[in-house]
């Protein structure tokens, strides 16, 4: 829980930043930094990549991950989506309440020929929803693989692949022209934040009975 707490923390550091302005130069230099370099072959790969960070996916992955590795245990099935649908409540809280203006309209690079999932929840854009999402879901998968053994005893190889996902949601969702630099790390602490607090209580749990961790066998 102290990990939580120091990402908590650093969490409402860049939030008091964003609602002084303290990053907005930084925020409209990188934007145009990254775009500036862009193709399209980049816009349909990251737009690709932000379907990860949508509610819809990690809502299925959080769900998937409490049924394969919690059957029969009820409170610990639902708790990877409980925590995907109170990190997005979070988000709507702060995109009503941290004045952050997306970017416009000219900064928007999402291809056309993509299905468009709808994003926007709030008057602002702080924090990035789908960067908190990543952070939450991946995080947990990758913790789940190498403590709990999610995926056998080779589940460490999946590390770099789920970090590299995480990553890229990031990047893309201020590359498209959706986030600001500022919104992404305000969404990767937040998501950070919920993420160390739930494996604080799956630690307990593990440690407590380790038979828990053999429950998808």
């Amino acid at each position: 829980m102290i990990t939580a707490g120091v990402f908590l923390a650093a969490f409402l550091l860049i939030t008091a930043l964003v609602m002084v302005g303290g990053f907005d130069r930084l925020n409209l230099r990188l934007t145009h930094y990254l775009q500036n370099r862009g193709s399209f072959g980049q816009d349909l790969g990251l737009g690709l990549f932000s379907y990860l960070g949508s509610i819809e996916v990690t809502i299925v992955i959080a769900a998937l991950l409490g049924l394969a590795l919690f059957r029969g245990l009820r409170l610990l099935a639902v708790l990877p989506v409980a925590f995907v649908l109170v990190g997005s409540g979070l988000e709507i809280l702060g995109k009503h309440l941290v004045t952050s203006i997306a970017p416009g309209k000219a900064f928007q690079r999402f291809p056309e020929i993509l299905p468009t999932i709808p994003h926007n929840v709030g008057g602002y854009s702080y924090p990035s929803g789908h960067v908190l999402r990543a952070v939450l879901a991946y995080g947990l998968v990758l913790y789940l693989a190498e403590r709990w053994e999610l995926f056998g005893r080779d589940s460490s190889r999946l590390s770099p692949i789920l970090v590299l996902v995480i990553f890229f949601v990031g990047y893309g969702v201020v590359y498209l022209g959706w986030h600001w630099l500022s919104d992404a790390l305000g969404g990767a602490l937040l998501g950070l934040t919920l993420l160390f607090g739930l494996i604080a209580y799956l630690e307990r749990k593990r440690l407590v009975n380790p038979g828990h961790a053999d429950t998808s066998e």
